[in-house]
């Protein structure tokens, strides 16, 4: 396994996480878009493709 790749793939799976928490919070105490909502999940369901891509390069998921 290549030790850049698992690190840049926790990264994203930190940034991912982040990324979650904050629209969980900012969904509670505020009132966004639909379009702000969908923005954020695209740009969130993408880094969960490109760490899913990682992953399973590296033998970590199948």
């Amino acid at each position: 396994m290549e030790e850049t790749k698992l690190v840049l793939a926790q990264k994203d799976i930190d940034e991912a996480l982040a990324l979650v928490e904050n629209m969980e919070k900012s969904l509670k105490e505020t009132h966004f878009s639909k379009e702000n909502i969908k923005d954020n999940f695209t740009f969130l369901c993408s880094k969960l493709e490109e760490i899913e891509a990682i992953l399973k390069e590296e033998g970590i998921l199948e």
